[in-house]
């Protein structure tokens, strides 16, 4: 049992790397997952967004009107029990800079935000992926 943790705890970490996409392109992004089904729509200020799901949660990719290119990107995990397996994950493998957030310094030489949301409201938590604080 041990070992399913572990091992899940390090596809959690390597998923939120693998699947943030920060700077890619719509194309680039829908060819590496094809397998996957695609939904668009766009913000009420204009911002374009793809989404889909993964194996922990929907991940939506939103896209700079300029450039195209992915800016953010926001994960809802699928409940509570994938959202701990992250938060555990991201612990071990980035740098901690309070209870709910990380940096991750990433092989090629970019960094990346993580940032755990709690809407009030929706009662809803949610991952955002950023190259910006």
């Amino acid at each position: 049992m041990k070992k399913i943790a572990i091992i899940l705890c390090v596809f959690f970490a390597f998923t939120a790397k693998g699947q943030a996409h920060l700077g890619s392109p719509e194309s680039e992004i829908k060819n590496l997952h094809s397998e996957n089904s695609w939904k668009s729509g766009t913000t009420n200020d204009g911002t374009k967004y793809i989404y889909t799901d993964f194996n922990y949660g929907t991940f939506y990719y939103y896209f700079d009107s300029e450039t195209k290119l992915s800016k953010l990107c926001i994960q809802y995990p699928f409940n509570v029990v994938r959202l701990n397996g992250q938060v555990e994950a991201y612990n071990k493998k980035y740098v901690i800079t309070s209870d709910t957030s990380w940096t991750a310094y990433l092989e090629d030489g970019g960094i990346m935000y993580i940032k755990l949301m709690y809407n009030k409201e929706s009662k809803i938590s949610y991952f955002t992926y950023s190259d910006t604080k």
